[in-house]
């Protein structure tokens, strides 16, 4: 075994760590008592995509989430009874729905952004600067390298 190997194996281990401690509903039940806000944790990813994209169609949120559409659809209905998004008829194609955060939505996705940022200075609180600045460069690094990974698989024929 190489030592390239070695640490790729290493990495993967770690990032399983870190997803694991980030995405698990303890986590995400910190965040959104720290925001005071109350939002299933799925819907606030959703939410979230949406609103970093201004508007996006079902479709493509279910791309991004990696969902069926009529998954993200029923997402995007849940997120616009609140009254976080707003969903309305594209303008070339009726049959096509946008979606577009609302000003409580952006508001909410905000706070939710705020609380995770707090705890995430009270956890790594003993890091100096250089090195949160240099994961951070390095993981956006890692995220643009590894957005392959989340596209459908392409069928050989």
């Amino acid at each position: 075994m190489t030592d390239r190997t070695i640490t790729l194996q290493m990495l993967q281990r770690s990032l399983g760590s870190v997803v694991r401690r980030t995405a698990i509903p303890r986590a995400h039940e910190r965040i959104i008592r720290r925001a005071g806000v109350d939002i299933d944790r799925v819907e606030a990813v959703a939410l979230s995509r949406i609103t970093d994209a201004v508007s996006m169609t079902v479709t493509e949120l279910a791309g991004e989430m990696g969902v069926a559409c009529s998954t993200a659809g029923r997402h995007a209905a849940n997120l616009e009874e609140a009254g976080w998004v707003g969903r309305t008829p594209s303008p070339g194609d009726g049959r096509v729905t946008i979606l577009t955060p609302t000003p409580e939505g952006t508001a909410l996705i905000g706070r939710l952004r705020e609380a995770h940022c707090s705890l995430l200075a009270e956890a790594l609180s003993d890091w100096d600067t250089d090195d949160l600045a240099a994961i951070g460069d390095l993981l956006d690094r890692l995220g643009r390298d590894l957005l392959w990974l989340s596209q459908p698989a392409e069928i050989a024929t």
